[in-house]
């Protein structure tokens, strides 16, 4: 996490799954938390020493270090122990989405590959542009962009700076996302 401001974080959530560089070196762990997904890189001496019984499914307790980057403002999330959390587990607060550095204005990718627009992605980006223009969020920039490796989960969306990824978006649900994250801005007209 170069050029960032790093926190000590802990939260519990869902692992949904691992994401591998090059096919065989674990990068990253997709947690959701408290309704949100997020993706943590995985510390270089956790990647061999990961318990095995972690699995896609289960509830984790990840510790570790949150940072934003003070030149775009991306959180960054990075994660140092991941252990299973017990069903009598506490739960822990998700990352912070707030920024002290001055952020660049959110941008939401849509995938716009063959295996997306099979699934929707033409009406999803149809229908966020239609809320973007009733609620008046021009500064909002919707980005069609290439593959974003999760083809059979399409139509993929990424909400920047935050990083949220949604898989299998349905056009009724786009309100409801960007009410999540644009909701200070985003008010109903």
């Amino acid at each position: 996490m170069s050029q960032t401001t790093k926190t000590p974080i802990q939260c519990t959530g869902t692992l949904l799954g691992f994401i591998y560089h090059e096919g065989t070196k674990l990068k990253y762990l997709r947690v959701t938390v408290e309704g949100r997904e997020y993706w943590f890189k995985v510390a270089k001496d956790l990647r061999k020493t990961l318990d095995s019984q972690i699995q896609p499914g289960a509830m984790v307790l990840i510790t570790g270090q949150q940072g934003r980057s003070l030149q775009t403002g991306i959180l960054k999330l990075k994660a140092e122990t991941v252990t299973l959390a017990g069903a009598n587990a506490t739960t822990h607060p998700a990352p912070t989405a707030k920024s002290t550095a001055k952020t660049k204005p959110a941008t939401i990718l849509v995938c716009q590959k063959s295996s997306c627009r099979k699934r929707g992605a033409d009406q999803v980006c149809q229908v966020l542009a239609a809320e973007m223009r009733d609620r008046q969020l021009d500064h909002i920039t919707i980005k069609p962009t290439g593959c974003l490796k999760q083809c059979k989960q399409g139509p993929n969306l990424v909400f920047l700076p935050e990083r949220a990824k949604y898989s299998k978006v349905k056009h009724h649900e786009i309100p409801d996302l960007v009410d999540k994250h644009l909701a200070p801005t985003a008010s109903r007209k």
